[in-house]
């Protein structure tokens, strides 16, 4: 199994629980996943690990469906916000499968509509343990769930394992026939319920929350060799969460990726990349995305990426365009389009 794809740690939370809840002797357990959640990513082998070490503990039927099931959007990241502040279910299915990759690397899904129902499978090219595919079909299950504010019935499930002596488990769990030894995770449902409102909507968080997982997307490194890539799709998304708290040096990232700093600096240093140079190159790109947006101030634009002063934030960003924040506001309101052009740092080594 490769060790190189990752998901959001968000899904720990629900193990926990669930251990908690049934009040199993895993002390040491719980304190493993409380430090996997100190970080915004876990890989997907560890949390089919984590997944395992449950089942040992109270090896029922089904237990990736009864542990998904109690997802939230929350747990998904950035992609859970942003699919909880669409208008629609439709809305936000179609959002989910655009930035999937934000979810997992691996994840390969297809979703068509015929005859009233939408179709959906997918595969997983880390997380393709049987009970990692019953968590993620309930997680998804969940998903919609909750953003409607009701519950969704599948017409049909489909998981990619051999047919389990109780069957009936899935099906009462999952509320419809579940097929087995499938070449993917499928799942139908009703096409109606693509219409139906989701009462979380926030039209102007959706704007934000999607120009940041756009950024992120745009950003993916073309750099040889998955494990790489993943070490850099895990920084990029630390930093990100870091710009939260203030703390966007390379010792607070390093910290929440759980390596050493001199571990941290070699591993970019082997992708081409510097911190200082990457750090600049996520803030400039993120920086055009938000002040493309009138409804947030400069001051606001700051915060959003770690800055404490605005000061600090206007001479960065001269740094990269060669203009002001205002300066280059005035001129998207002229021209209608980026004129920032290339960040000057860049994201590589110099």
């Amino acid at each position: 199994m490769s060790k190189t794809d990752y998901i959001p740690s968000g899904f720990i939370e629900t193990l926990q629980s669930y251990v908690r809840e049934r009040d199993l002797p895993a002390s040491g357990l719980l304190d493993k996943m409380s430090r996997d959640l100190e970080s915004p990513s876990v890989s997907a082998q560890r949390f089919c690990e984590l997944l395992e070490s449950v089942w040992e503990r109270d090896p029922v039927s089904a237990l990736g469906i009864r542990l998904g099931l109690s997802a939230q959007p929350r747990h998904f990241g950035v992609v859970g916000y942003m699919v909880s502040s669409c208008g629609t279910l439709g809305q936000a299915l179609a959002r989910y499968h655009r930035y999937q990759g934000l979810l997992q690397g691996g994840l390969v899904s297809r979703a068509w509509l015929k005859d009233g129902v939408l179709y959906m499978r997918w595969t997983q090219a880390v997380a393709n343990t049987p009970l990692a595919s019953e968590f993620s079909l309930a997680v998804f299950v969940s998903l919609c769930q909750v953003l409607i504010g009701r519950a969704v019935t599948p017409m049909r499930a489909g998981l990619p394992f051999p047919k389990p002596q109780d069957l009936g488990v899935y099906q009462v769990l999952l509320g419809c026939p579940v097929d087995f030894d499938r070449s993917a995770i499928e799942l139908a449902i009703p096409a109606h319920l693509l219409a139906l409102p989701i009462s979380s909507k926030d039209p102007y968080l959706l704007r934000l929350l999607e120009q940041q997982a756009q950024a992120l997307l745009s950003q993916l490194p073309q750099v040889e060799g998955a494990q790489t890539g993943a070490f850099f799709s895990r920084v990029q998304e630390q930093i990100l969460e870091s710009m939260k708290n203030g703390d966007v040096s390379a010792a607070a990232v390093a910290l929440a990726l759980g390596c050493s700093l001199r571990t941290f600096y070699r591993q970019l240093r082997s992708a081409g990349y510097s911190y200082r140079g990457l750090l600049a190159h996520t803030r400039h790109t993120l920086a055009r995305q938000y002040l493309a947006d009138p409804a947030l101030a400069q001051t606001d634009v700051a915060l959003l990426l770690g800055y404490s002063e605005q000061s600090t934030f206007i001479r960065a960003f001269r740094s990269w365009t060669g203009m002001t924040p205002g300066g280059y506001r005035g001129h998207l309101a002229r021209n209608g389009g980026d004129v920032a052009g290339r960040a000057r740092t860049g994201g590589k080594s110099v």
